[in-house]
Formats: C-alpha cells, structure tokens, sequence
C-alpha cells in the first residue's frame, strides 16, 4: 500500500511540475506574440534630439510619429517635425545631405528598404518612396547596417524645405 501511495505522490508531483513548466512557458510565448501595437514617441526621445541638433535652430514641434518594436529586435520609429525657417542653402552645406533625385546606389538601396514601413498604412503622413526621389525632397543617412548587399537598419532624415517639415525614419528588421 505504501509503494502505490509513493507512487501516487510522485506521479502528482511530476504532474505538477509539468503543468508549472509547460504554463510558464505558454505565458511566455503568449507575453511575446501578444498584438504589438504602434505607440508613439516625445520630444525626450533621442532620435528627436538628434534631429534637433542636425538642423542647429530650435524649435522644432513634433507633428507625427509612429513606434513598433517587437521581441525579436525589429523596429520600426518615423516622426514628422516642423522645422522653422529652413533653408535650402544650408542643408546643402550640410555635408552627407542629398538630393531626393541624385541619390547614390547605397541610398536608393536604403530608401527602396523602408519600403516595407511605408506600405504598412501606419505612416500615411510620409512622405512616399516617389515623392522622396523628387527634387522637392533632401536626404540625409544617419546610419546604414548592410548585411551584404541588403540592408539591416536604415536611419534616414527626409527633409522638404517647401513648407518647413522634415521625418525621421528608422526601420532594423
């Protein structure tokens, strides 16, 4: 009788043992696929202070912005800003920035990637791929990650002088 009471709570405590294992992990799992929703960011973000200090003339006010990021280190940050008073003379004197029309081949690769974020519908505030090619529009690489011939991270300013506004968009998948 002992024998089979022994067995009994040993068999018991594997039970439990199994269900305190198998429901941590189903909590873990449900924790990292639970719906990633955007949120969005505030002018303490460094990427906004960053943008601030490229354009050398505060204020700028925050307009947009959109922010995904998920457990397995993708992310996806864009923010609208509009700058007052920029100027085309100085952002061409900005070394690095360029025309949306005379991209180079590195560029056009990183401006081709965002792609996948423009597309999204999260960002309808943007400016679009074409509309980013035009003469309109300036570009200027914070940082491209190429993983061969493909990029990994992507962090752009967009900047369109005509009416005082400039996006930052940053995409790693």
């Amino acid at each position: 009788m002992s024998s089979a009471l022994s067995s009994k709570k040993l068999f018991l405590a594997f039970g439990k043992f199994v269900f305190v294992i198998v429901g941590g992990y189903v909590l873990i799992v449900a924790l990292m696929f639970r719906s990633m929703e955007p949120t969005t960011i505030d002018v303490s973000d460094p990427d906004f202070l960053v943008l601030q200090r490229f354009f050398r003339n505060p204020p700028t006010e925050l307009i947009d912005s959109h922010l995904l990021s998920s457990f397995s280190g993708d992310v996806e940050k864009a923010f609208s800003v509009r700058v007052t008073g920029m100027d085309t003379e100085l952002l061409w004197q900005q070394q690095g920035v360029l025309r949306g029309d005379r991209l180079t081949p590195e560029l056009e690769t990183a401006v081709g990637f965002l792609d996948i974020m423009l597309d999204s519908g999260y960002v309808d505030w943007f400016p679009t791929i074409e509309e980013i090619h035009r003469d309109s529009h300036y570009v200027y690489p914070i940082s491209i990650v190429m993983q061969g011939s493909y990029p990994d991270s992507v962090r752009l300013i967009v900047m369109r002088p005509f009416d005082d506004m400039a996006f930052f968009i940053y995409q790693k998948i």
